[in-house]
């Protein structure tokens, strides 16, 4: 099982982060942890989700970057990278 970091900007809405999860357990994706802080500055909310799949990633990825008020996605590489090491341990 491969373990993601994923760095979400989001509009500041309430209903975004039920989108989010709606679609990553859709996606076949294990939800193993969840981090949202709100820049009240800018309405801008970041969400820090950690999921774990044998799928690719990308399959995630391009379905959350098609709702509405996600502003980006990325991979933090570095869980990546932790948890093949764990693996090959």
């Amino acid at each position: 099982m491969n373990n993601y970091k994923l760095i979400i900007m989001t509009d500041d809405r309430q209903v975004v982060l039920e989108r989010i999860l709606q679609v990553t357990r859709y996606r076949g994706f294990l939800i193993n942890g969840i981090n949202a802080q709100v820049n009240t500055g800018n309405q801008i909310a970041t969400i820090e989700l950690y999921v774990s799949s044998e799928r690719p990633i990308e399959l995630l990825i391009d379905q959350i970057n098609k709702l509405i008020d996600i502003k980006g996605v990325k991979v933090d590489n570095k869980a990546e990278n932790n948890s093949a090491q764990q693996h090959s341990a």
